[in-house]
């Protein structure tokens, strides 16, 4: 068949699938409307962020497990891992259910069903069988709720049999569960998109003043990485709701393997868009890379740490005191990346804006940390030559630093500063300067960890 007639005859079929596309599209932002008219719409983020842990969890990546462990996942025992998604399972069908309770009352328009039928039946080479059968969100949630009551039976059924679940039948499970979600047309729409106005809208004058501060060409970056960091305090806040109602938490697992993908892709997405970039300009490369460090820092705390061998975790006090934790130190760690990139373009920023209940002792360590990355950043453009290596300047930035922010450092760390900064001072040549500038770079490195490490990074705001 000649090119010109086989593209004549493809056609049809993408403009019928350009179609569906756009009508699928415009009847889930319509459905969304509707739930959000009818105070719904925190019901779905629910369902929304419970379907995405899911997943993540299901990713071996992703679970709290030590070393040991990975060497020996073949004949490692997945019960406690299944039996937190079993208790996941429970919580996505409460929301798939509370959202459908709010949809009871709607139903597909017969013009629009009509126009469907008549579409289906012009273009015969086009599969539309999975449209014809979820016409609309609420069919597609429907057909999620009864999945995930099938998996829940098989979840019992193993569990009934007494006997050690491996990691293929976990991964099994995890690849079924991925497979059900793109089947579910509307659904594989919503947990496609990373954005939503009616979850994400930023309604604060001061950060869109601060955005437009920002060079053009990376004001939408900026923009995108605020965003993410909102929504993940918007993942945190249902972790904060389990804590207060005093209820099981060991499948919050299943959100905070959702946090830990995400913050460690957004790190990398700055380091791609920010750092590589010598355009972006000093302050905000310097701003990026700091928030590039602690997402991953702090994701990877939570993992390797904080959340340790918590799937088996028999003490309810035990439970709750390190899901308490995890849940301070990522909330304190988005509040504190999202204060320094906006302060970054605009330092008379006020963080009390968008988090008004951020205790001063938080704030001075927030502070203390910040300065003792410009000042390991300002020492490491010198070694790289971006700085002059001029003694005095050097000096200069320590007795700043000195007058500023050493008060707040653990007097133990005293000594050691000052003795580093005695080296720098009594350096007899450049090349004993860049020498003694290395080592004490690595030790604002190590001091950065430990003023990291500190309980106030975990302690959760009351707000």
């Amino acid at each position: 068949m000649p090119l010109e007639e086989r593209s004549r005859s493809r056609q049809p079929f993408l403009d019928a699938l350009h179609s569906e596309i756009l009508a699928g599209s415009e009847n889930l932002n319509s459905w969304i409307r509707q739930l959000e008219a009818r105070g719904a719409i925190e019901h779905l983020f629910g369902l929304e962020a419970w379907l995405k842990g899911m997943r993540s969890f299901f990713s071996l990546e992703n679970l709290p497990l030590t070393e040991q462990e990975r060497r020996e996942l073949p004949t490692r025992d997945f019960s406690a891992e299944v039996s937190i998604m079993r208790k996941a399972v429970e919580t996505c069908d409460r929301y798939g259910s509370a959202v459908l309770g709010t949809d009871a009352g709607v139903e597909v328009e017969f013009e629009h069903f009509i126009d469907i039928q008549m579409r289906r039946h012009r273009i015969q080479d086009f599969n539309i069988s999975r449209i014809a059968e979820q016409l609309t969100p609420a069919d597609s949630i429907s057909r999620l709720v009864e999945f995930l009551n099938d998996i829940r039976i098989t979840i019992d059924a193993f569990g009934a049999q007494d006997r050690r679940l491996d990691c293929r039948l976990f991964l099994s499970l995890g690849r079924t569960f991925v497979r059900e979600l793109r089947s579910c047309r509307y659904v594989d729409m919503l947990m496609s998109q990373r954005f939503r106005l009616q979850y994400d809208s930023v309604d604060n004058k001061a950060v869109s003043a601060a955005l437009r501060l920002v060079r053009r060409e990376f004001r939408r970056d900026t923009a995108l990485t605020i965003l993410f960091l909102l929504r993940f305090l918007k993942y945190l806040r249902l972790i904060s709701a389990g804590l207060k109602l005093d209820r099981p938490l060991k499948q919050y697992l299943v959100l905070f393997a959702l946090l830990n993908e995400e913050m460690k892709s957004l790190s990398e997405s700055i380091r791609t868009r920010f750092l590589k970039n010598r355009e972006t300009g000093h302050a905000l490369q310097n701003a990026a890379e700091l928030i590039s460090y602690s997402l991953r820092v702090e994701a990877q705390r939570v993992m390797r740490r904080e959340l340790i061998m918590l799937q088996g975790e028999s003490d309810p006090g035990a439970v709750y005191t390190r899901v308490e934790n995890s849940h301070g130190l990522l909330r304190n760690c988005c509040r504190s990346c999202i204060t320094t990139l906006v302060q970054s373009v605009d330092p008379a920023f006020d963080a009390a804006a968008l988090f008004p209940s951020r205790s001063g002792e938080l704030v001075a360590s927030e502070k203390l940390r910040q300065d003792l990355w410009n000042l390991r950043r300002y020492l490491k453009d010198v070694i790289d030559n971006r700085e002059e290596l001029n003694p005095t300047s050097v000096m200069e930035r320590l007795i700043s630093f000195k007058e500023g922010s050493l008060r707040f450092l653990m007097y133990r760390d005293w000594a050691e500063f000052e003795a580093f900064s005695d080296a720098l001072a009594v350096s007899g040549n450049f090349l004993e300067l860049r020498t003694q500038i290395r080592k004490f770079t690595d030790f604002l490195e190590t001091l950065i960890q430990e003023v990291s490490k500190r309980s106030v990074f975990q302690q959760s705001p009351q707000s």
